[in-house]
């Protein structure tokens, strides 16, 4: 029972393997980026060293190390060669051509083809005279092919064209390509065969994506200690004091506990737990992440007000503005780092899954592809909460200027759920008195219309998500934060701390 119980559970690893290579080769980099350092500026080696004591790099440096042994413990178990095949067919596509001369009274002249079948993306044959081609040869115990012979004459103009993306079965079996040739006429005849390959596993794409995006992450969190140096300290001292409280461990405890349980609940959906683990998943990640910031917009801010520790550190060459960015930086940090831990786990558990509900529907045993599709889609939304997170965070800063922890969850969840219903508000609306009309577009105006950050329908259902939706999703976001800010600027400044 052992061997059977590991050998279904192993489809689900090379998805969180290839993101834990991504989190090895990021490791790799930043540590050469090190070594390079210490020899042209030890100073610079020395703070960076220092810097994995701060709020955001040590937490970020242990995710990434957890990943990579990770990783490196999987690699038994992973197919590395489909892998590595794949993600060398990413980087090229290869389209060739290739001509033959089939002699005159030719039968099934074999015309070997230097490509794997499970590459192919499509084929085109093409002949100046009529010829018969043979694609797939008989299977042993099987009297017929599956794909029948291929008549290049006048009624298709000499021409014959198989395409992946049509749903045809592959004119090839086995793990070679080969065509067979009869030319029953007194000529000889030129037979030419067009092809293009594609990666077998484009989820293999996972891997650079993941090494790319927390590459990115990294390097641009060290841009942002060494340039805005007054604004990244306030960061700094804001994120540090988030993981210091209670809540962010007892968030990321409970976070990481529900996303295992949703792997064995029962969800009654005939065969779509998976969908309603990510649905459920988001949401959770989503919620415990506003709580965290939400928290600590008021603990950093409002209490730093009240008792008075922010007059002692704007008493320092430090400017209000400089005070309002750096705590908005730190609640994004702490976002950051909250969807980083458990958006990694529901991407694990979403992979692990797969191979639950199979087993509980008695489905067909899935392909590591299989986990690694589903995956990839919860990416998209958690990206969208990410950004919904920060958009929220911006708001609470501002009423935290102001108010206290109570006060600011109130009104930080009445704006999440309001925000969620302006779409509703304003349709029931039309057609109303003008008292509603007018409270309706008020309300349409002054909230954040976090409709465009929900995108679970789709994530669930498997439908892919644009770039273009995520870039203007992200610019809105923005804007609206922008204004936040400044309002919470405003709300600052003329603040009495004394």
């Amino acid at each position: 029972m052992i061997p059977l119980f590991a050998n279904r559970w192993l489809v689900a690893i090379p998805p969180i393997w290839m993101l834990g290579v991504g989190a090895l080769i990021t490791l790799s980099v930043l540590f050469l980026i090190w070594a390079v350092l210490l020899v042209v500026s030890p100073r610079a080696a020395a703070e960076a060293r220092t810097s994995l004591r701060d709020g955001f790099a040590g937490p970020m440096s242990w995710l990434l190390l957890t990943l990579a042994v990770v990783a490196v413990a999987c690699t038994p178990l992973v197919p590395t060669g489909q892998i590595w095949r794949s993600l060398v067919r990413l980087s090229s596509a290869e389209q060739a051509t290739m001509s033959v001369d089939i002699p005159a009274g030719a039968s099934l002249q074999e015309v070997p083809l230097e490509l794997r079948p499970q590459e192919l993306s499509s084929l085109q044959l093409e002949s100046n005279a009529p010829l018969l081609v043979r694609t797939q040869q008989p299977i042993e115990g099987f009297a017929l092919s599956k794909v029948p012979d291929v008549e290049l004459d006048a009624t298709n103009g000499n021409r014959w064209s198989w395409n992946r993306s049509e749903g045809a079965t592959n004119p090839f079996l086995g793990a070679t390509a080969k065509l067979e040739a009869t030319n029953a006429s007194d000529k000889p005849v030129r037979l030419t065969a067009n092809w293009k390959l594609v990666p077998e596993f484009p989820q293999a794409a996972i891997l650079p994506w993941a090494t790319v995006t927390l590459l990115t992450l990294s390097l641009c969190y060290g841009l942002f200690r060494l340039v805005p140096r007054r604004i990244a300290a306030v960061a700094s001292s804001t994120t540090k004091e988030a993981i210091g409280q209670p809540i962010f461990s007892v968030a990321l405890i409970v976070g990481v506990v529900l996303l295992f349980v949703f792997i064995v609940i029962p969800y009654n959906t005939f065969g779509e737990d998976v969908k309603m683990l990510k649905d459920s998943g988001l949401t959770l990640i989503k919620v415990l992440a506003l709580l965290v910031v939400v928290w600590t917009a008021s603990v950093s801010v409002a209490e730093e007000i009240e008792g008075r520790t922010a007059l002692t550190v704007l008493s320092k060459p430090l400017t209000r503005s400089q005070f309002i960015l750096g705590k908005f930086a730190g609640l994004v940090l702490v976002a950051l780092l909250v969807f980083l831990i458990l958006g990694t786990v529901l991407m694990a558990t979403t992979s692990l899954k797969v191979v639950y509900d199979a087993r509980e529907s008695s489905k067909d045993m899935p392909l590591w592809r299989d986990c690694a599709d589903e995956l990839i889609t919860v990416v998209p939304g958690l990206a969208l909460s990410l950004l919904e997170t920060i958009l929220l965070a911006s708001v609470s800063l501002a009423v935290s200027t102001r108010l206290g922890i109570v006060p600011n969850l109130i009104i930080c969840f009445t704006v999440y759920a309001l925000g969620h219903l302006v779409p509703l508000i304003v349709q029931s609306s039309v057609g109303k008195i003008a008292i509603v009309r007018f409270v309706g577009q008020l309300f349409a105006t002054i909230l954040p219309v976090l409709e465009h950050f929900t995108i679970e329908a789709a994530v669930i259902g498997g439908v892919p998500v644009p770039w273009s939706y995520l870039g203007w999703a992200a610019l809105y976001a923005a804007l609206y934060s922008t204004v936040a800010l400044l309002v919470a600027l405003v709300l600052f400044q003329d603040r009495d701390l004394a």
